[in-house]
C-alpha cells in the first residue's frame, strides 16, 4: 500500500487511521517483539558471564560493548539507511542480532561473549535509524501523534514484559533459552519488516555507483565504505547542526535529548543506590522501581493522544520538568509504595513526552533526513548516557544518594525550563519540500 492510497482512505483522524495502515501495524508489531528479545537478553547475558566466570569488570565490559558500535560507528548507519531501502537495512539488522544472540550459548570464552555483543551493537546501530526511517511510509499524514504514541508504546512494554517472562524461563529452563528466544523473537520482527512497501527508486540507489571505476569490485567497495566511515565521523555532529538548524523548536528539541540521558544515566545509578539504603529489607526493591517505571511508560505512550489539542512545546516541558519532580519527591518518603508510584507516574510523563518528541521531529523533518539524523543522534545520545552513568557513580559516591536524587531532578527539569521560549511557541514547520535540496548538498 502506498502512501497515497494510505492518505486517501483514512477519512478521520486518531488511532482509527493508525490501526486502519497494515504497514504501521507491522513496524509496531516488528519493533514489539524485537525489543522483548532483546530485553529478554539484557537479563540473560549479565547471568551467562556471572555464570561462568563470576563478577567482576567483565560484566561491564561485555554490557559496555553493546554501545560501541553507535558511539563510534553510528555516523555511517545515516549513510547506509540514506542510500537503501531501510526496510531491507532494518530486515537485515534484525536477523544478525538473533544469529548473535542464538550463538550466546556456544561461546567457549570471554572474548567470543563479548565479541557477539558488539555484534548485537552494530544490529541495533542499524536496526533503530532503519525502523524511524520507515514511519513516514507507514504512518498516515496527520496520525504523526497517535503512530508514535504506538511506536513508543511497542518500546517500553517490552522493557517491563522482557524481564518479567525471562525470570521464569531462566527459572525453568535455563540462561540458554533466553537467548534462543530473542533469536526467534529476531525472525519474527524480520518477517513482519519484509512485508513492509517497499520505497520507490529504491534499487536504483542500492546499485548506484557501481561502474568500470571499479566500484563494484570488493576492494572499491572497501574503499567507498572507509571513505564514507571517515567522512560520516568527521562530519556527523555538523550534519545533525545543518539539519536542525533554522528551526527552533526542533534544535532545542535535540539539545534536550542529550541532556535527557545524561539525566538517566544519572537516574541508573542513583536507583540503584536509593533502593540499597531505603529498600534493603525488600528483596528485589530495584527490580520492582524498573518495572514500575516501565509500566507508566507503557501507558504514557497511549496516553499522549489525549494531549493533542494542547500545545505540544508545553506538553514536552511539562513532561520532563514534572518527571525531574518526581525524582526529587523519592526523597519525601521511606514507603516503598508510595516510592513504586512516583515512578510509575514519572514513566508516564518520559513517555509522553518522547512520543512527543518523536512526532514533532517527524513532522517538522523531512522524510529523507529521518534515517541520518536518528543515526546521528542515538551514538551523540549513547555518549552522554555513558558519560551520565559514570558521573552518577561518583557523585552519589560522595555526595549521597539524597543530592543525587536532586541532581536527577535538576538535570531533567533545567533544560526544559530554560528552552522553553524557543519550545513553547507554535510555528509552522519548515516545508518539507523546501529541505530536502539542502539535505542533497549535505556531505554524504
Amino acid at each position: 500500500m502506498t502512501d497515497d492510497t494510505q492518505r486517501a482512505t483514512a477519512s478521520d483522524g486518531g488511532f482509527a487511521r493508525v490501526l486502519r495502515s497494515p504497514g504501521a501495524l507491522r513496524l509496531v508489531g516488528s519493533l514489539f517483539v524485537l525489543e522483548t528479545g532483546s530485553a529478554m537478553t539484557t537479563v540473560g547475558l549479565p547471568l551467562l558471564v556471572m555464570q561462568r566466570y563470576g563478577l567482576g569488570l567483565e560484566v561491564g565490559f561485555t554490557l559496555a560493548a553493546r554501545f560501541l558500535p553507535n558511539i563510534l560507528l553510528g555516523a555511517l548507519a545515516g549513510q547506509v539507511v540514506d542510500r537503501h531501502d531501510p526496510r531491507r537495512v532494518a530486515t537485515l539488522a534484525a536477523l544478525g542480532s538473533g544469529l548473535a544472540a542464538a550463538l550466546f550459548p556456544l561461546t567457549t570464552a570471554m572474548w567470543q561473549i563479548q565479541l557477539l555483543a558488539l555484534a548485537i551493537g552494530v544490529g541495533y546501530m542499524f536496526g533503530f535509524p532503519a525502523a524511524m526511517a520507515l514511519r513516514p511510509r507507514v504512518i498516515p499524514e496527520g496520525s504523526e501523534l497517535e503512530g508514535n504514541g504506538l511506536i513508543v508504546t511497542a518500546e517500553r512494554v517490552p522493557k517491563l514484559l522482557g524481564p518479567a517472562v525471562a525470570g521464569p524461563i531462566a527459572a525453568v529452563a535455563g540462561v540458554n533459552w533466553l537467548f534462543a528466544a530473542e533469536a526467534a523473537t529476531a525472525l519474527a520482527a524480520a518477517a513482519l519488516l519484509t512485508r513492509l512497501p517497499q520505497a520507490a527508486g529504491t534499487g536504483a540507489a542500492e546499485s548506484r555507483g557501481a561502474g568500470p571505476d571499479g566500484a563494484g569490485t570488493v576492494a572499491g567497495a572497501v574503499g567507498r565504505r572507509l571513505s564514507a566511515w571517515t567522512r560520516a565521523m568527521a562530519t556527523g555532529a555538523r550534519d545533525l547542526v545543518r539539519m536542525v538548524r533554522g528551526d527552533g523548536r526542533l534544535s532545542s528539541l535535540t539539545i534536550t535529548a542529550f541532556t535527557y540521558m545524561a539525566a538517566l544515566g544519572l537516574g541508573r545509578t542513583f536507583l540503584a543506590a536509593y533502593s540499597l539504603r531505603d529498600f534493603d529489607h525488600v528483596p528485589g526493591m530495584l527490580g520492582y522501581l524498573l518495572a514500575a517505571m516501565g509500566l507508566g511508560g507503557a501507558l504514557g505512550g497511549m496516553a499522549a493522544a489525549a494531549f493533542r489539542s494542547w500545545n505540544q512545546g508545553w506538553v514536552y516541558v511539562l513532561g520532563n520538568a514534572l518527571e525531574g519532580v518526581c525524582w526529587v519527591a523519592l526523597m519525601a518518603t521511606g514507603d516503598w509504595y508510595v516510592a513504586l508510584a512516583l515512578l510509575f507516574v514519572a514513566g508516564v510523563f518520559e513517555s509522553v513526552a518522547s512520543v512527543v518528541y518523536f512526532a514533532e521531529v517527524q513532522k517538522r523533518l523531512p522524510t529523507g533526513l529521518q534515517g541520518r539524523y536518528y543515526a546521528t543522534l542515538v551514538p551523540l545520545s549513547d555518549v552522554f548516557l555513558v558519560a551520565g552513568t559514570v558521573a552518577g557513580g561518583v557523585l552519589v559516591d560522595r555526595a549521597g544518594v539524597t543530592p543525587g536524587a536532586v541532581l536527577v531532578g535538576l538535570a531533567m527539569a533545567v533544560p526544559v525550563l530554560v528552552l522553553a521560549g524557543r519550545l513553547v511557541p507554535e510555528r509552522p514547520a519548515p516545508a518539507a519540500k523546501a529541505r530536502p535540496r539542502e539535505a542533497e548538498s549535505t556531505p554524504a
